[in-house]
């Protein structure tokens, strides 16, 4: 059954769901925050609909509950983390902090992070610059569920980018999308649902057009990257700045050895000083012109609104603030099971307004 829930006491649930599941209240917290800020934001295959799934990997210790997370090479503007398997909430923003914190003083700094985890939506950290009068960036490696361009074998992931940018009296931009044609768990999201999902999403496992969500999610069938060649072409260059770049190998094992393992987690991130390289108030102007500019452009016909990247995350976090926080049927269900396998006695519907 659906139903709108208090968003500050969906977070102090979702946090104690992954208290029962290992973590200290501190990291629970972040992790209980990314995905109600997710499930805000109208990002809904990134929110709550994780819970259950995280806190089966976290009482199996596939998410480390008690990861130890390390500076193992540092520099005056690059720093690489090994993660530990850590909740990808808690490692990332400890990355993304480290991040700006050195921008601060070289004007650009980026971090990668080896040894990950799912680390939720992109934007998440890419907008903790945006008070800094910095631009944040952030990327993630997935898990191996895309094909290339012209294929049918699973050899890349779903590897989003977000590079977020202040504006002046405008909101900022914050662009935050898989390489995939739609993000796995949207595909996840919309067979938890039992909706269809386009043609030009996904694959069988033996390369035929798909509208069916569970060829992926049970099939072992491909996603397709958006764009065709193109998509295909920034996917494979998010893995190589992630995931390698982090110092992670494509081999695994050692000595004679060498079994592919192309699908460990690395994350990127960066942030750019404004300020270095030109006048912030001036730029933040321009990017508001700009913004105005594409608002006012000449819409094709049945387009009510031309949305910059972000605003429509925006408008639904606003939105919810407001009314209350939606949960849908499915998502409901995996919020429910998670608190049955915890052991919680709580309930959704004790927070529903």
């Amino acid at each position: 059954m659906s139903l709108t829930v208090d968003p500050k006491k969906m977070l102090e649930l979702e946090s104690l769901i992954f208290q029962k599941s290992g973590l200290k209240k501190e990291e629970a917290d972040t992790v209980a925050d990314n995905l109600v800020q997710a499930e805000m934001r109208g990002i809904h295959s990134h929110g709550l609909i994780q819970t259950e799934n995280y806190s089966k990997l976290m009482r199996a210790k596939k998410i480390n509950p008690h990861s130890q997370i390390k500076i193992v090479q540092d520099g005056p503007g690059t720093t690489v983390f090994d993660a530990d398997h850590a909740p990808g909430s808690v490692a990332g923003k400890i990355a993304m902090a480290k991040t700006i914190e050195k921008a601060k003083k070289n004007g650009v700094a980026i971090t990668t992070v080896r040894n990950a985890t799912h680390f939720g939506f992109a934007a998440y950290y890419a907008m903790d610059a945006l008070p800094e009068n910095m631009i944040g960036m952030a990327f993630t490696s997935t898990g191996l569920a895309v094909a290339p361009f012209g294929g049918y074998d699973k050899v890349l992931g779903t590897n989003p980018i977000c590079v977020a940018v202040p504006a002046g009296k405008k909101r900022p931009i914050v662009f935050d999308a898989a390489t995939s044609n739609v993000a796995f768990n949207k595909i996840f999201f919309a067979y938890t649902e039992g909706k269809s999902i386009p043609d030009d999403w996904a694959l069988t496992k033996d390369g035929k057009t798909t509208t069916n969500p569970a060829d992926v999610i049970t099939g072992g069938g491909p996603q397709l990257p958006f764009g065709g060649y193109k998509g295909y072409g920034l996917d494979l260059i998010v893995f190589i700045m992630t995931t390698l770049l982090s110092g992670t190998s494509v081999l695994d094992g050692q000595g004679d050895t060498t079994a592919e393992c192309t699908d460990k987690i690395g994350y990127n991130f960066a942030a750019i000083d404004i300020s270095r390289f030109t006048n912030i108030e001036s730029f933040k102007q321009n990017i508001d012109i700009t913004i105005e500019r594409i608002k006012t452009s000449q819409k094709r016909e049945g387009v009510q609104e031309i949305f910059v990247p972000g605003e429509i995350e925006y408008n639904n976090h606003e939105r919810q603030t407001k009314e209350g926080l939606f949960i849908s049927d499915g998502i409901a269900g995996k919020i429910r099971a998670a608190l049955e396998q915890t052991e919680i006695t709580a309930k959704l519907e004790d927070i529903a307004i």
